[in-house]
């Protein structure tokens, strides 16, 4: 499993939250800290920055195709 550093991410992801999100997280968080030990407070912690709101937004720009994919491949199909 990759390594991240989870009061760098949390700390980023902090800032993308407004008022009613922060409060909500931090009653969570204390709730999680009272309930779990260390390492599953990590894993608890790990799976919130991962998922809304806490990740970061989708950049939909990574996941588009080039023409020049296409243009590559389109020729491949016609020599055929």
């Amino acid at each position: 499993m990759r390594r991240i550093d989870l009061a760098a991410v949390t700390l980023e992801s902090w800032g993308r939250l407004d008022d009613r999100q922060r409060q909500r997280f931090a009653e969570m968080f204390l709730r999680a800290t009272l309930r779990l030990g260390g390492t599953e407070l990590r894993r608890w912690l790990r799976r919130r920055v991962r998922t809304a709101p806490l990740a970061a937004p989708v950049d939909l720009a990574r996941f588009a195709i080039s023409d020049r994919y296409y243009g590559a491949n389109a020729t491949r199909a016609k020599a055929a």
